[in-house]
């Protein structure tokens, strides 16, 4: 079974690839997030983590936005648990403040971790609420060793627009996770983003962005 997954980690560098140039090719825009981040737990099996991310679109060239996050988690059972986000976004000429309500399946088997994670938000913007989306994501995770961790993920976005689901965004990730000595994490990774699926203007989108996390 180890050489199975050892083989299937070898091919997956080649396809990776391929489908990184895949997306790079005739993209709209290039976008750069970084963000750094502060964790720690509590009692209870409760956890609080903070973040503060800036991005960057046109090439890189000119403010997005930036938002500021709180999230309070709870572990259910052993790989299960809930989330809570709060996330406080500023734009160039909008303000966006956002709620979250979701949960996490993690599964590990040897090396590799498999999870799912389900959420559901809404965004506040000009005194009104959006429409509910739905998110969900798959991610793999692949331990070379104790502070080396490649993943991949994809993410599927749903629109709850009177009561029908409309597919309205997905997202395709890979990135390698570092475990750093001080209780550090960086966190390097890609994203391809497919945006306004329901509308007949697509917008592509590519991603790159390294994050920092401390845990306290």
């Amino acid at each position: 079974m180890s050489l199975l997954i050892k083989k299937f980690t070898v091919g997956n560098h080649y396809w990776i690839f391929i489908l990184f140039l895949r997306f790079t090719y005739g993209a709209d825009d290039t976008e750069l997030w970084s963000s750094i981040g502060f964790e720690t737990e509590l009692p209870y099996n409760l956890k609080v983590e903070l973040e503060q991310e800036l991005r960057l679109k046109d090439q890189l060239s000119s403010f997005k936005q930036t938002f500021t996050q709180v999230s309070i988690s709870y572990n259910i059972l052993d790989g299960i648990k809930i989330i809570f986000p709060i996330r406080y976004a500023i734009y160039q000429n909008k303000i966006k403040q956002r709620l979250s309500f979701g949960g996490i399946y993690k599964y590990n088997f040897k090396t590799v971790s498999y999870r799912y994670r389900i959420k559901f938000q809404k965004i506040y913007e000009n005194s009104e609420f959006s429409n509910n989306l739905i998110r969900n994501k798959v991610s793999i995770e692949y331990k070379i060793n104790k502070k080396i961790k490649p993943y991949i993920s994809g993410e599927i976005f749903h629109l709850d627009n009177l009561n029908q689901y409309q597919y309205d965004e997905y997202r395709v990730s890979f990135g390698i996770n570092l475990n750093l000595p001080k209780k550090k994490e960086i966190k390097i990774f890609y994203i391809y983003k497919l945006e306004d699926i329901s509308k007949s203007n697509l917008e592509q989108t590519n991603a790159f962005g390294a994050a920092c996390n401390f845990n306290l």
